[in-house]
Parts: C-alpha cells; sequence; structure tokens
C-alpha cells in the first residue's frame, strides 16, 4: 500500500512538501541509475516514486493558486501565498478566461482537422485519374505488329 496518500499530504506544510519532493526526486535518480545496471528488484518502484511527485506537486500547485488549500492543524497558520479558495474573487474570472481560451483552441484545432480531411478526400479523388492514365493503351501492341 502507497505511503503518500492524499489526505497525509494535505496535512503537510508547503515545506513538508517541497522537502519531500526533494527526497523522492533524489531517490528516483538512484533508482533509474540502479535500472539501467539491472540492480533493480522492482521496477515498478521507478512509477511508484515518478506518480509520487506528481502528485506532492499538483497538491502544491493546488494550494499556492488557491483552488484547495492544505488542511493545516490547529497550532499553525494559513501560509500568506495562498489565499482562501471563497476569498479571491479574481481567481474565478481568471479560470472562465482560460476556459474560453482552451474552447476557442479546441474550435479552431477541430476546424483544422475538418480542413485536413477535406484536403486528404481530394487528394484521394486526384490520385484515381492519375492511375488511370499510367496504363499502356492496348493498341500499341497492335501498331507494334501491323507495322
Amino acid at each position: 500500500m502507497r505511503e503518500l496518500k492524499i489526505e497525509r499530504i494535505r496535512e503537510m506544510t508547503e515545506d513538508d512538501i517541497n522537502t519531500k519532493i526533494k527526497e523522492l526526486k533524489e531517490e528516483l535518480f538512484h533508482l533509474r541509475f540502479r535500472n539501467t545496471m539491472r540492480q533493480l528488484q522492482n521496477p515498478l518502484l521507478l512509477r511508484e516514486k515518478r506518480r509520487d511527485v506528481a502528485r506532492l506537486e499538483t497538491i502544491l500547485h493546488e494550494h499556492r493558486t488557491g483552488i484547495r488549500p492544505l488542511v493545516l492543524g490547529p497550532g499553525t497558520a494559513p501560509a500568506a501565498s495562498a489565499p482562501a479558495r471563497g476569498a479571491s474573487a479574481a481567481a474565478a474570472p481568471a479560470r472562465t478566461k482560460t476556459t474560453a481560451k482552451a474552447k476557442a483552441k479546441a474550435a479552431a484545432k477541430g476546424k483544422a482537422v475538418a480542413k485536413s480531411a477535406q484536403v486528404a478526400k481530394s487528394a484521394s479523388g486526384r490520385s484515381k485519374p492519375a492511375a488511370k492514365s499510367r496504363s499502356k493503351p492496348a493498341t500499341s501492341k497492335k501498331k507494334g505488329k501491323k507495322a
């Protein structure tokens, strides 16, 4: 069973998460080295450590952007760099702008995909007549025999 569950990570402080990320990256480096030398008993450890780092970085990013603050103990105060979720009124419009941009990009990409499909159809339409013109006419053999 994995040691880093999301609930436990959210109970950590930002500094604890940063130190844990550094430790895991160092351990991942050593695991990669041992794996290349064929001395690693369990290669799945690489995947687990890589995912643990990603999990920690995701939770840290959520905390820093104000999406979901870390759950801090009763004796600690929240960090000044991470505003509470409801306190940031400017963060909500920023998220809607990015989704609008993302939708516009997806729509443009969809149009580009449809356009490339039309080009592919027209290209395949052009190749058929060219294939017919490549074949030799049947009359050329007869002309050679008659002359």
